[in-house]
């Protein structure tokens, strides 16, 4: 019976290398700790008892986040939840007013969170205030070229996520990329309308 649990255990901790997802992985990693904990228990492996109960309540913590995050995240196209979910993986930086941030044809290495001041959309003619997301559509884009420039209309406190950071936080939880998707789209649907009214209103 010893046996079978011994290898039960190394054929989970082999099955948690297939696993793509965090997900999947979380919960098998915690079945794994069950199994291992049993193990370690009944043939007095006392280090490997001790790792294993610690590694315990690392993984339902990070299960849990990853639930609470998928549950917050999933079918909302909410920019709020999309940026809190981001800012833990950001860099803060001082913008000074006047200075540009993102300029049209550059090349796309990260994206920006507003925390605080207004930021300028150019070729937009929008301004960007706290709790908002910019250079996104390049990160994500094939060319990774930026498609606008944006400049600091106010002093701004901006937090930067690189395009790898960004990448890594995509794999790590894929729900936070659908959703950032899903407010792009929002956006150049809501731009698209803007648009079609300003030409109706024109020929008005």
């Amino acid at each position: 019976m010893i046996a079978f649990i011994g290898y039960l255990a190394s054929a989970m901790v082999l099955g948690t290398f297939g696993m793509r997802t965090m997900m999947p992985l979380r919960i098998a990693a915690l079945a794994t700790n069950i199994v291992v904990i049993v193990y370690a228990a009944l043939t007095q492996l006392h280090v490997v008892l001790i790792i294993q109960i610690m590694l315990l309540p690392l993984n339902v913590w990070r299960l849990v986040e990853i639930q609470r995050l998928v549950k917050k995240l999933r079918g909302r196209v909410d920019e709020h939840a999309v940026f809190d979910a981001l800012l833990p993986f950001a860099k803060r930086l001082s913008v000074p007013e006047g200075e540009l941030v993102i300029r049209r044809g550059d090349p796309s290495d990260s994206l920006y969170l507003v925390l605080d001041g207004t930021l300028h959309v150019q070729e937009a003619g929008i301004d960007l205030g706290p709790g908002t997301i910019v250079g996104e559509i390049g990160v994500l884009s094939a060319s990774h070229v930026r498609t606008a420039t944006v400049a600091a209309k106010t002093d701004c406190l901006l937090a930067r996520i690189s395009a790898e950071d960004f990448q890594r936080v995509y794999y790590t939880n894929p729900a936070v990329g659908l959703s950032l998707v899903r407010l792009i789209i929002d956006r150049l649907t809501k731009q698209v309308d803007a648009g079609r009214m300003r030409t109706i209103e024109a020929h008005a």
